[in-house]
């Protein structure tokens, strides 16, 4: 193995294990520079990425690369930025991010370096050859970052008394959010982590094991995110889709009835009902259907998403440009039916949800794009879900990451795509061996 060989593979090791880093440490310089997003600058500025080509990695190509490019230029060069939306926000003319448009060149930075990484992560043999120490480091630093999360929900934070050029972290005072800007970006994160965990029982001492395992599993279940409901419904249904006998699918029937007969009667004589209607069922009510309100993340999510189709329906080939619908979601405020407004569009809000944000910013070629590359990953994760020892981690594990892409709009926050290409390159790698015998 050459030197240079050696740097790229550690690059890309590195990347992957600091994916949990998301807001602290970070550089702060006009924005927010992410440890591993430094390391991706590196690893594209410095390392030429070549070697074999799939139909989904060409559909990455085309929607980090090809796709933002395109639409790019054509806003560039006859898209004007609304008149009034410095009226609307009249702070963003002394914002080096809305007010200069040399930003949205940042934004094409951004997506090559994220196509940069995830195919080096989905081609880099070396990955998966040392998986088992690979996925051993996943652990203990999702662990220590969990212990951090537990420790700052109930103890103290000090991360956020640091000075501002290291860290941009929010403070939640009853969520666990992790090293993350919120508990539904952490929660992506840490669903991977507790499956790691879960599958590395030969990495570590019974003991240890166990407590990395309820340590994780205590900090996931402290984000009191809705879309833990989709995690546990996963998990439910992977013992009928993937190969399980008989009695284990009674068994998961009856203990999850029970469970569910439990924790009903527990929220109601404990008084903590209302509770959780308003943390979790009212939330992904609101999230798939469209309310007259924005009084909860779930209706402003939907809000939000509703108007990023408006946008692509009016700019439906090419989009408005990476980053760029900030400018246009003001002209639908007040056009969506809203009548009783709780959160409210303010500067930078863009299309919360990943499919109706990449469809307003890059049109139908970005957007299908996208939607052939989750529909291949989704394939290819049922094909291999019976297969030892990790395809049913992979397949829960993928199918939550899938599933969560509708209420995580940045298309280039790599934390979302990292532990996807990891299972595809996996798969990928176990496959060309077994065909070598």
């Amino acid at each position: 193995m050459s030197l240079t060989s050696k740097k790229y593979y550690f690059l890309l090791f590195l990347i992957v294990l600091l994916i949990g880093f998301q807001q602290f440490p970070v550089l702060r310089i006009g924005g927010s520079f992410k440890i591993y997003e430094l390391l991706s600058l590196i690893l594209l500025l410095k390392f030429r990425n070549h070697g074999f080509w799939t139909s989904k990695l060409i559909a990455l190509w085309v929607l980090f690369v090809l796709s933002p490019i395109v639409s790019f230029c054509y806003s560039w060069l006859f898209l004007d930025i609304p008149s009034d939306f410095y009226l609307r926000y009249p702070e963003a003319t002394e914002s080096f991010k809305f007010g200069n448009r040399i930003f949205s060149v940042l934004q094409i930075i951004y997506m090559l370096f994220c196509f940069s990484v995830l195919s080096g992560i989905y081609r880099e043999r070396r990955l998966y050859k040392y998986f088992d120490y690979l996925r051993r480091y996943i652990v203990i630093i999702g662990t220590c970052i969990a212990v951090y999360s537990l420790f700052a929900l109930f103890v103290y934070d000090p991360i956020p008394y640091l000075p501002s050029f290291l860290q941009n972290k929010s403070v939640y005072d009853f969520r666990s959010s992790g090293l993350s800007q919120e508990p539904g970006n952490y929660v992506i994160y840490q669903v991977w982590v507790v499956l790691f965990t879960y599958y590395a029982k030969e990495l570590f001492s019974i003991k240890v094991w166990l407590f990395m395992l309820t340590i994780n599993v205590l900090s996931l279940f402290f984000t009191f995110s809705t879309s833990l409901i989709a995690f546990v419904v996963l998990i439910i249904l992977s013992y009928f889709l993937c190969s399980t006998t008989k009695k284990q699918k009674i068994s998961i029937v009856f203990i999850s009835f029970i469970f569910f007969c439990v924790g009903y009667f527990v929220l109601l004589e404990s008084g903590y009902y209302d509770l959780f209607e308003t943390l979790f069922l009212n939330k992904a009510t609101n999230f798939f259907y469209a309310p007259d309100h924005t009084l909860d993340s779930g209706s402003f999510r939907s809000y939000t998403g509703r108007i990023g189709w408006e946008i692509f329906y009016n700019q439906p080939l090419l989009g408005v440009g990476v980053g760029n619908s900030v400018y246009y979601m003001h002209l639908y405020e007040f056009k969506m039916g809203i009548v009783n407004f709780g959160d409210t569009l303010s500067l930078g809000i863009f299309p919360q949800n990943l499919y109706a944000c990449v469809f307003a910013e890059q049109g139908l070629i970005g957007g299908c794009a996208l939607l052939f590359f989750l529909l291949a990953v989704v394939k290819e994760l049922w094909k291999y879900r019976n297969e030892k020892p990790y395809g049913r981690m992979f397949f829960v594990g993928g199918l939550f990451n899938v599933a969560v892409t509708l209420s995580n709009p940045l298309v280039y926050a790599l934390f979302i795509w990292v532990f996807l290409v990891l299972a595809l390159g996996y798969n990928k790698y176990i496959h060309e061996k077994d065909s070598n015998f």
